[in-house]
């Protein structure tokens, strides 16, 4: 709970988006991919059903200058295309098989455009957005993405979000209403990064979920500035009860609906810790 009422940085949050103290997030990591292939409209429609509160989707761009969701920068694990996504077409991309490769259930999967993915959006508005740019982007390639968020009216629950500085700061530039959050690798000095975060007019901070470890109290600290913090990726109730102690704001998973169930045995409101 906030000690005042001044601005902090998740106020920059759509309503729907910022710090509750009372609940927990669940964040489908690229989509639900423990039931169905990464990063495919099938994804989405399991993390869905699993109860999801937001979706984390990976977006690059194609050789034509299409956002696609995907999260290599090979398209051959998942497509079975020896290339890069940036030195192939949105077309070939579209023809590739994208589930196969999870099940043969999925087989005729396909790479989604972020348009596409913004319409399927639309048609669910209970579901909030974690957009990660993959690698560098510029403002002028953000032109693109940004419209299709706004255009099919996800804007008031979409989160942009990148390792790069340059992209985060391109994504402050060309759409100063839409909040950015910095993915966070390795470790780094608390001063530095809450500098680094102020000067990108960032609401959020989302470590690796092995940060905590090498840096104790860092969700705390990151709250207590005032960002909002999803740790990523989480997948076995030890980890979970872990951010749970550190009181983060969302776990991000592969397993949604399993994250789920497990709050509703072990989490309640308030509690000082969260059993494994």
């Amino acid at each position: 709970m906030r000690a005042t009422s001044r601005a902090v940085p998740s106020d920059r949050l759509p309503e729907a988006l910022r710090p509750h103290p009372d609940h927990i997030r669940t964040i489908a990591h690229r989509g639900d991919s423990s039931s169905a292939p990464e990063n495919t409209i099938a994804a989405f429609d399991a993390a869905v059903a699993a109860g999801s509160d937001l979706i984390e989707i990976d977006v690059r761009i194609t050789a034509d200058g299409v956002p696609v969701i995907i999260h290599d920068g090979s398209a051959l694990r998942t497509t079975g295309i020896d290339a890069d996504v940036a030195l192939t077409s949105s077309e070939a991309l579209a023809a590739a098989d994208a589930g196969s490769w999870f099940s043969p259930a999925f087989a005729g999967a396909r790479v989604p455009t972020l348009a596409e993915v913004a319409e399927w959006g639309a048609a669910h508005p209970d579901i909030g957005w974690l957009v990660e740019l993959k690698g560098p982007w510029t403002a002028a390639q953000l032109a693109g993405p940004v419209d299709a968020i706004r255009r099919h009216g996800l804007s008031g629950r979409t989160i942009l979000q990148g390792f790069e500085t340059q992209t985060v700061a391109a994504a402050r530039d060309v759409a100063p209403d839409l909040p950015r959050a910095l993915l966070v690798y390795g470790s780094v000095h608390f001063d530095e990064l809450t500098g680094r975060l102020e000067e990108l007019g960032a609401a959020g901070c989302n470590p690796t979920g092995q940060l905590p470890i090498e840096m104790p109290g860092l969700a705390v600290r990151l709250r207590e500035a005032g960002y909002s913090v999803y740790p990523w990726t989480l997948d076995e109730p030890d980890e979970w009860g872990a951010a749970g102690v550190a009181g983060v704001d969302g776990v991000i998973t592969n397993r949604p609906g399993r994250f789920r169930n497990w709050l509703a045995l072990r989490w309640s409101p308030g509690a000082p810790a969260l059993a494994s």
